[in-house]
Protein backbone atom coordinates (compact mmCIF):
# COMPACT_ATOMS: atom_id res chain seq x y z
CA UNK A 1 0.00 0.00 0.00
CA UNK A 2 1.44 3.38 -1.04
CA UNK A 3 1.92 5.82 1.81
CA UNK A 4 0.26 9.19 1.44
CA UNK A 5 2.71 12.05 0.92
CA UNK A 6 2.24 15.41 2.57
CA UNK A 7 3.67 18.87 2.10
CA UNK A 8 3.56 19.73 5.81
CA UNK A 9 5.03 17.98 8.83
CA UNK A 10 4.59 18.64 12.54
CA UNK A 11 7.78 18.55 14.60
CA UNK A 12 7.99 18.31 18.41
CA UNK A 13 9.62 21.26 20.13
CA UNK A 14 9.97 22.79 23.58
CA UNK A 15 7.20 25.06 24.78
CA UNK A 16 7.53 28.03 27.09
CA UNK A 17 6.57 25.76 29.97
CA UNK A 18 9.36 23.32 29.16
CA UNK A 19 11.87 26.13 28.75
CA UNK A 20 10.89 27.63 32.12
CA UNK A 21 11.39 24.27 33.85
CA UNK A 22 14.86 23.90 32.33
CA UNK A 23 15.77 27.49 33.19
CA UNK A 24 14.68 27.15 36.82
CA UNK A 25 16.62 23.91 37.33
CA UNK A 26 19.80 25.30 35.77
CA UNK A 27 19.46 28.53 37.78
CA UNK A 28 19.05 26.52 40.98
CA UNK A 29 22.21 24.54 40.22
CA UNK A 30 24.16 27.74 39.56
CA UNK A 31 22.90 29.39 42.77
CA UNK A 32 23.64 26.34 44.92
CA UNK A 33 27.22 26.27 43.61
CA UNK A 34 27.77 30.02 43.87
CA UNK A 35 28.17 30.44 40.10
CA UNK A 36 26.36 33.49 38.66
CA UNK A 37 25.45 32.43 35.11
CA UNK A 38 23.68 33.48 31.98
CA UNK A 39 21.31 30.73 30.85
CA UNK A 40 19.59 30.48 27.47
CA UNK A 41 16.97 28.02 26.21
CA UNK A 42 16.09 27.66 22.52
CA UNK A 43 13.48 25.51 20.78
CA UNK A 44 14.05 22.92 18.05
CA UNK A 45 14.22 25.73 15.47
CA UNK A 46 16.94 27.57 17.48
CA UNK A 47 14.52 30.37 18.43
CA UNK A 48 15.11 31.81 21.89
CA UNK A 49 12.44 30.73 24.38
CA UNK A 50 13.83 31.78 27.74
CA UNK A 51 16.88 33.61 29.07
CA UNK A 52 18.22 34.94 32.34
CA UNK A 53 21.39 36.64 33.49
CA UNK A 54 21.83 36.05 37.18
CA UNK A 55 23.11 38.80 39.43
CA UNK A 56 26.86 39.36 39.03
CA UNK A 57 27.12 37.15 35.92
CA UNK A 58 29.63 38.47 33.38
CA UNK A 59 28.22 40.62 30.61
CA UNK A 60 30.13 38.56 28.06
CA UNK A 61 28.25 35.47 29.24
CA UNK A 62 25.00 36.79 27.71
CA UNK A 63 26.04 36.29 24.10
CA UNK A 64 28.03 33.16 24.94
CA UNK A 65 25.07 31.37 26.55
CA UNK A 66 22.77 32.12 23.61
CA UNK A 67 25.47 31.02 21.15
CA UNK A 68 25.94 27.77 23.10
CA UNK A 69 22.24 26.94 22.93
CA UNK A 70 21.97 27.83 19.23
CA UNK A 71 25.05 25.81 18.29
CA UNK A 72 23.93 22.77 20.27
CA UNK A 73 20.44 22.79 18.75
CA UNK A 74 21.78 23.36 15.23
CA UNK A 75 24.13 20.37 15.44
CA UNK A 76 22.15 18.15 17.85
CA UNK A 77 25.37 17.81 19.84
CA UNK A 78 26.90 19.19 23.02
CA UNK A 79 29.16 22.15 22.28
CA UNK A 80 31.95 20.22 24.01
CA UNK A 81 31.78 17.65 21.18
CA UNK A 82 32.52 20.46 18.72
CA UNK A 83 35.45 21.93 20.61
CA UNK A 84 37.85 19.63 18.76
CA UNK A 85 38.67 21.33 15.45
CA UNK A 86 38.97 17.90 13.82
CA UNK A 87 35.27 17.12 14.40
CA UNK A 88 33.74 20.57 14.17
CA UNK A 89 32.03 21.36 10.84
CA UNK A 90 33.82 23.95 8.64
CA UNK A 91 30.81 26.29 8.97
CA UNK A 92 31.83 26.97 12.57
CA UNK A 93 34.93 28.72 11.35
CA UNK A 94 33.60 30.36 8.19
CA UNK A 95 30.09 31.45 9.15
CA UNK A 96 29.15 34.69 10.86
CA UNK A 97 26.14 33.05 12.52
CA UNK A 98 25.87 32.62 16.30
CA UNK A 99 28.06 29.54 16.76
CA UNK A 100 30.15 28.46 19.73
CA UNK A 101 32.46 25.55 20.56
CA UNK A 102 32.89 26.35 24.26
CA UNK A 103 31.54 23.52 26.51
CA UNK A 104 28.30 24.45 28.27
CA UNK A 105 25.66 23.86 25.62
CA UNK A 106 23.55 20.67 25.51
CA UNK A 107 20.78 19.51 23.17
CA UNK A 108 17.46 18.46 24.69
CA UNK A 109 16.32 15.27 22.99
CA UNK A 110 13.03 13.45 23.52
CA UNK A 111 12.99 9.78 24.66
CA UNK A 112 12.63 8.85 20.96
CA UNK A 113 15.62 10.96 19.94
CA UNK A 114 13.73 13.93 18.48
CA UNK A 115 15.33 17.33 18.96
CA UNK A 116 13.23 19.47 21.30
CA UNK A 117 15.64 22.34 21.84
CA UNK A 118 18.88 23.13 23.65
CA UNK A 119 20.26 24.89 26.70
CA UNK A 120 23.42 26.95 27.11
CA UNK A 121 24.99 27.98 30.43
CA UNK A 122 27.94 30.39 30.54
CA UNK A 123 30.32 31.47 33.35
CA UNK A 124 32.42 29.28 35.60
CA UNK A 125 34.52 26.44 34.28
CA UNK A 126 33.49 24.47 31.20
CA UNK A 127 32.54 21.50 33.39
CA UNK A 128 30.40 23.68 35.66
CA UNK A 129 28.58 25.21 32.72
CA UNK A 130 27.86 21.78 31.26
CA UNK A 131 26.68 20.45 34.64
CA UNK A 132 24.26 23.37 34.99
CA UNK A 133 22.97 22.72 31.47
CA UNK A 134 22.56 19.02 32.30
CA UNK A 135 20.49 19.94 35.37
CA UNK A 136 18.15 21.98 33.18
CA UNK A 137 17.93 19.33 30.49
CA UNK A 138 17.25 16.52 32.97
CA UNK A 139 14.54 18.53 34.72
CA UNK A 140 12.51 19.07 31.55
CA UNK A 141 12.97 15.44 30.46
CA UNK A 142 11.73 14.26 33.87
CA UNK A 143 8.69 16.52 33.48
CA UNK A 144 8.00 15.10 30.01
CA UNK A 145 8.22 11.58 31.42
CA UNK A 146 5.69 12.40 34.16
CA UNK A 147 3.39 13.99 31.60
CA UNK A 148 3.58 10.89 29.40
CA UNK A 149 2.91 8.54 32.33
CA UNK A 150 -0.03 10.68 33.50
CA UNK A 151 -1.52 10.67 30.00
CA UNK A 152 -1.11 6.90 29.67
CA UNK A 153 -2.75 6.43 33.08
CA UNK A 154 -5.62 8.75 32.10
CA UNK A 155 -6.20 6.86 28.85
CA UNK A 156 -6.21 3.52 30.69
CA UNK A 157 -8.71 4.84 33.25
CA UNK A 158 -10.96 6.13 30.46
CA UNK A 159 -10.72 2.77 28.73
CA UNK A 160 -11.76 0.94 31.90
CA UNK A 161 -14.70 3.32 32.37
CA UNK A 162 -15.85 2.69 28.81
CA UNK A 163 -15.57 -1.07 29.27
CA UNK A 164 -17.56 -0.98 32.52
CA UNK A 165 -20.23 1.19 30.93
CA UNK A 166 -20.35 -1.10 27.91
CA UNK A 167 -20.88 -4.16 30.11
CA UNK A 168 -23.62 -2.41 32.07
CA UNK A 169 -25.39 -1.28 28.92
CA UNK A 170 -24.91 -4.69 27.35
CA UNK A 171 -26.83 -6.26 30.22
CA UNK A 172 -29.59 -3.64 29.94
CA UNK A 173 -29.84 -4.17 26.18
CA UNK A 174 -30.06 -7.94 26.57
CA UNK A 175 -32.82 -7.59 29.16
CA UNK A 176 -34.73 -5.14 26.96
CA UNK A 177 -34.30 -7.39 23.95
CA UNK A 178 -35.77 -10.31 25.88
CA UNK A 179 -38.79 -8.22 26.90
CA UNK A 180 -39.35 -6.97 23.36
CA UNK A 181 -39.00 -10.46 21.94
CA UNK A 182 -41.64 -11.81 24.32
CA UNK A 183 -44.00 -8.90 23.61
CA UNK A 184 -43.49 -9.29 19.89
CA UNK A 185 -43.82 -13.04 19.56
CA UNK A 186 -45.94 -13.91 22.58
CA UNK A 187 -47.31 -17.40 22.16
CA UNK A 188 -45.76 -17.61 18.71
CA UNK A 189 -42.35 -17.86 20.28
CA UNK A 190 -41.26 -21.50 20.50
CA UNK A 191 -39.27 -22.86 23.36
CA UNK A 192 -36.90 -25.70 22.88
CA UNK A 193 -38.02 -28.36 25.37
CA UNK A 194 -37.32 -32.02 25.79
CA UNK A 195 -40.94 -32.89 24.89
CA UNK A 196 -40.57 -31.21 21.49
CA UNK A 197 -37.38 -33.03 20.80
CA UNK A 198 -39.12 -36.32 21.58
CA UNK A 199 -42.12 -35.52 19.40
CA UNK A 200 -44.46 -34.94 22.35
CA UNK A 201 -46.82 -32.02 22.88
CA UNK A 202 -46.48 -31.37 26.58
CA UNK A 203 -44.89 -27.97 26.03
CA UNK A 204 -47.07 -26.94 23.06
CA UNK A 205 -50.74 -26.16 22.52
CA UNK A 206 -52.79 -27.77 19.80
CA UNK A 207 -51.79 -25.03 17.36
CA UNK A 208 -48.10 -25.45 18.11
CA UNK A 209 -47.90 -22.31 20.29
CA UNK A 210 -45.92 -21.98 23.49
CA UNK A 211 -47.53 -21.06 26.82
CA UNK A 212 -48.41 -17.44 27.60
CA UNK A 213 -45.91 -17.24 30.45
CA UNK A 214 -42.53 -15.51 30.70
CA UNK A 215 -39.57 -17.80 30.08
CA UNK A 216 -37.86 -19.34 33.06
CA UNK A 217 -34.33 -18.24 33.93
CA UNK A 218 -31.87 -19.93 31.60
CA UNK A 219 -34.53 -20.61 28.93
CA UNK A 220 -34.09 -17.34 27.02
CA UNK A 221 -31.36 -18.76 24.86
CA UNK A 222 -33.54 -21.79 24.15
CA UNK A 223 -36.18 -19.96 22.09
CA UNK A 224 -36.21 -20.92 18.44
CA UNK A 225 -37.21 -18.55 15.68
CA UNK A 226 -39.66 -20.07 13.14
CA UNK A 227 -37.69 -18.40 10.36
CA UNK A 228 -34.69 -20.54 11.28
CA UNK A 229 -36.33 -23.88 12.14
CA UNK A 230 -39.49 -23.85 10.01
CA UNK A 231 -43.00 -24.78 11.11
CA UNK A 232 -43.51 -27.12 14.03
CA UNK A 233 -46.66 -29.18 14.08
CA UNK A 234 -47.66 -31.73 16.67
CA UNK A 235 -47.31 -35.15 15.18
CA UNK A 236 -46.15 -33.67 11.88
CA UNK A 237 -42.44 -34.52 11.99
Amino acid sequence: MTSKSTAVVSLPTLTQTGATIALQAASLYASEHGLPMSIAIVDAHTHLLSFTRQDSAKLSSIETAMSMATTSASNRLPTSALSDTHTAPPSLFSSSQRLCTIPGGLPILSPTGALLGAIGCSTGTSLQGEDAAAAGRDAVLAFIKRETEDEERRIEEEREKVLRLWKEKEGEVESLRDELDYERYGSGKRRKTSSVGLGGSAGLSAGGAGPHTPPEEGEIGGFLEPSFVGEVRVGGF
